[in-house]
């Protein structure tokens, strides 16, 4: 499959979160528009403040009537582990061999020079690295491929693609905050 792009069709692929196992995409995004968030795993301290503020944020994505959920290369036991104290209102969809970001084309950077990409992403990432360290998020348990650059897309609730964004850095995203303005 190639990278997707507006107007494609996102796969309904079947999925264990840390909720369940053997759930599809279409059953998370539950008739609703559906915000689905490609990091890399949950001990990684930029994808942990990621999850953190989608959560702080969670409220406002019901009032607008969209879902959310992310996906990760951690397995659902980790998953409970790290966050056993920061319950979620949302799926974290687990994958830790790499089906999602293989089929979707969600590509590992080459080097680490390569995900830290532009200047503009790093001053973007700088910016999010002191709300990091202000919330004390450290590195936990490392999972997967360390050079996972992330993804977001915007699906209809027919899965329908909105908005596709194959991030060239790790400070190539859209915060939360910049989420709830699409």
């Amino acid at each position: 499959m190639a990278r997707l792009t507006k107007g494609d069709v996102f796969p309904d692929f079947t999925v264990s979160t840390q909720f369940e196992e053997g759930t599809g995409i279409k059953k998370i995004a539950d008739g609703k528009p559906l915000m689905l968030v490609v990091l890399r795993y949950i001990g990684c301290p930029s994808c942990r403040y990621d999850v953190h503020m989608l959560q702080v944020n969670y409220d406002k994505f019901v009032e607008k009537g969209v879902n959310i959920a992310v996906v990760m290369q951690s397995t659902p036991a980790s998953i409970n582990e790290a966050l056993k104290d920061e319950p979620l209102s949302f799926p974290i969809i687990c994958d830790p061999d790499y089906e999602i970001y293989n089929t979707l084309e969600v590509k590992p950077a080459a080097s680490r020079e390569e995900m830290l990409g532009s200047e503009a992403a790093l001053a973007k990432f700088a910016a999010k690295r002191e709300q990091i360290q202000a919330l004390g998020y450290t590195h936990g348990a490392y999972e997967g491929i360390e050079e996972q650059l992330p993804a977001f897309f915007y699906v209809d609730p027919e899965l329908n693609v909105l908005m596709a964004h194959y991030a060239e850095g790790i400070g190539d995203m859209p915060t939360a905050e910049e989420m709830l303005e699409l």
